[in-house]
């Protein structure tokens, strides 16, 4: 049985020595503190009984004080005003909340008196309850206990094996301590830890004696019982009379009903501190009845401890198949790697999204699904998320099935950082196809768009140069006919303005195809340009299915890059293109109807051709060779060819000139 712990607190080693002789013969054991700072250190980390400060080498001696009411509350504390010749200095004892002054005790006495009345006979101490270092350990075998006490500890035994709940263990040491004659009445209490309180647990209130209807505050000094045992964990134990039995829990009760002491045990096991078992008896508690008080304390705290682990592995496992029901059915793919990515768990989504089986992606290193780079980007991604210490990120990469299709996803990814060691990471993947196909198609739009502005002024340019032109002669001749031409410039540019909003609109290059004559729209075509002195050679005709407007404009726009971007063009040649590559014209000698073996048209001009570095990105319109923007109106002549179905190539003609091959097929 370990005796009262007394701080000195001193920085001078004869004040200390003097305490410490004055103290001998007294029942406690004294510990040293030189300076403040150590002070607390030992009341974190000791349980200490009683604190003796040296006020000539305390700086701030109510700072310390306050601080010992902190961390021990209601600890006797004893301030030195000045020392006597025999060491024994006469000490006035602070209690900072009840601001009581008793000057003229010796210190042998004055600390001895104090202990007796705050009843210290504690059994070995259970540990510090600032580390959380408690456990309630028995204070005796059985062989050392009374026959009676012996049956007591061992029938609490025997009925505790089985027990699953808090409230069934308070049945049984409730009933055991109060079925003898030695005790008077039992209650177990559970410490609310948040609310700082002490809540009874009442397994049977009708069969109760007492009426416990209510909770226990800590932390106030109210209950001084109470907080040391849970300060300490070590048991207490008290004798009592009218006069002060405010000091014992339920004292009015227990005093009414005969009770003249009481002993407090914690419960306490594996560093967990659950509550208090308060024994109350008629006559002095004995120190083998303390012993068996703490054995079966330490018995309790056992099972309780057993059945909080029990309680969390279930409320783990519960949790635990919520959580894999909620991955089972979630819609995008899930999986969990481990910290050298490694998948350890795959949903039915992703075995589904992948066409690996469960099996065939369990085990598997994440590079069987994402490149070597995304990996390497994913892996930097956990990196900062773990040196940042944030929760989740987002980062887009393609997945690759079994198949070998690419799916574009976006994967949130969160770390496994349990107690600050990683764990691994978990992943959602989503399919984010047709959000880039949406993505695409939008930024597709935009840019058509954007390039309309100038597709326009391009477009609208001829048409209305020959409009005014044929204005001017209607002017000066008055001729109907050239009225005729204007009104038919001006519609041109209508039916240029209504290609360009349906296609804004719409995003179609051909909407109605119907069979068009190759001939007889080129012709329309060329009237439609201001061509000069060029002249325009047709070697052949046939028959395309085709929006007329579109193809007209593919024409036109392809005559005018010849006409204005080729100063020595002087014939534009259009026909037929055979499977052999050869027009119509090389394979006949002239003119002639297209055969069934043509499988496509060109368009071709005798002037300066295309320059050769410009070939290969000739039809993008932020492509110009000169200031009148040569890849705006080439640029149409593609997206009408592909709106077709039809693909289209630069070259050279056999005069050196620009030639554009639009391959149909039949």
């Amino acid at each position: 049985m370990s005796r009262p712990r007394v701080l000195c607190v001193s920085g001078n080693r004869s004040t200390r020595a003097a305490v410490t002789l004055s103290l001998t013969d007294a029942p406690v054991d004294v510990v040293i503190a030189q300076r403040p700072a150590a002070a607390i250190d030992r009341l974190e980390q000791e349980g200490i009984d009683a604190v003796v400060i040296d006020a000539s080498t305390v700086t701030d001696v109510p700072a310390l004080v306050d601080t010992v009411e902190s961390e021990a509350p209601r600890t006797p504390t004893f301030v030195s005003w000045g020392a006597s010749d025999d060491g024994g200095g006469v000490l006035s004892e602070v209690i900072v909340r009840a601001g009581e002054i008793e000057p003229g005790a010796q210190l042998a006495a004055a600390i001895t008196d104090r202990l007796d009345d705050d009843s210290s006979a504690e059994l070995p101490r259970a540990g510090d309850p600032n580390t959380g270092d408690f456990t309630t350990e028995p204070a005796a075998s059985l062989r050392e206990l009374p026959a009676d006490l012996a049956e007591i500890v061992g029938a609490v035994r025997r009925r505790l094996v089985d027990v699953t709940s808090p409230l069934a263990v308070e049945r049984v040491l409730r009933e055991e301590l109060t079925g003898c004659d030695r005790f008077a009445f039992a209650w177990i209490g559970e410490y609310d830890r948040g609310e700082r309180e002490i809540v009874p647990w009442l397994s049977d209130p009708k069969a109760m004696a007492w009426s416990l209807h209510r909770t226990v505050s800590i932390g106030d000094g109210e209950q001084p019982l109470l907080e040391r045992a849970i300060h300490s964990g070590e048991i207490q134990y008290r004798r009592y009379g009218e006069d002060d039995r405010d000091a014992v829990p339920f004292g009015d009760r227990a005093f009414e009903r005969g009770a003249r002491s009481v002993a407090v045990a914690p419960l306490a096991a594996g560093g967990e501190l659950y509550g208090v078992t308060v024994v109350y008896a008629t006559e002095p508690i004995s120190e083998r009845e303390r012993n068996a008080i703490q054995t079966i304390a330490a018995t309790a705290s056992h099972v309780l401890e057993t059945i909080a682990i029990r309680g969390r592995l279930d409320q783990r496992e519960r949790a635990l198949h919520r959580y894999e029901r909620l991955v089972e059915t979630a819609g995008d793919g899930m999986y969990v790697l481990d910290d050298a990515g490694h998948f350890t768990t795959v949903n039915d989504a992703l075995v589904e999204m992948t066409g690996y089986s469960r099996e065939g992606l369990l085990g598997e290193h994440a590079s069987i699904l994402f490149d070597r780079e995304d990996v390497t980007a994913a892996t930097a991604l956990i990196r900062s998320l773990l040196e940042t210490e944030s929760h989740t990120e987002t980062i887009e990469l393609p997945l690759e099935t079994k198949a070998g299709e690419r799916i574009p996803c976006e994967a949130q990814i969160a770390v496994l950082v349990p107690d600050g060691e990683f764990l691994g990471s978990v992943g959602v993947l989503r399919d984010i196809t047709e959000r880039k196909r949406s993505e695409r198609k939008l930024r597709e739009r935009n840019e058509r768009l954007d390039t309309f502005a100038r597709i326009v002024s391009h477009d609208l340019r001829n048409p209305l140069g020959v409009a005014q032109g044929y204005l001017e002669l209607f002017e000066e001749t008055g001729d109907v006919e050239h009225a005729e031409k204007t009104r038919d410039g001006l519609d041109r540019i209508g039916s240029i303005i209504e290609d360009v909003l349906a296609i804004a609109r719409e995003g179609d290059w051909a909407a109605d195809t119907d069979p068009t004559d190759l001939e007889s729209i080129a012709h329309e075509a060329w009237d439609h340009v201001s061509t000069a002195e060029a002249t325009l050679s047709v070697t052949g005709t046939m028959t395309i299915e085709a929006d007329r407007s579109r193809l007209l404009r593919l024409l036109e726009n392809c005559f005018r890059n010849s006409i204005e971007h080729g100063d020595t063009t002087r014939t534009v040649r259009v026909g037929p293109l055979e499977r052999d590559g050869r027009d119509e014209r090389d394979r006949r000698g002239g003119r002639g109807e297209r055969d069934g073996r043509a499988r496509g048209f060109f368009i071709e001009d005798d002037g300066e051709g295309l320059p050769e570095e410009l070939r290969d990105e000739i039809f993008d319109p932020s492509v110009s060779s000169s200031t009148e923007g040569l890849g705006i109106g080439l640029w149409i002549v593609r997206e009408v060819a592909t709106g077709h179905g039809w693909s289209v190539v630069a070259t050279e003609s056999e005069g050196g000139g620009a030639r554009f091959e639009f391959e149909i097929g039949v």
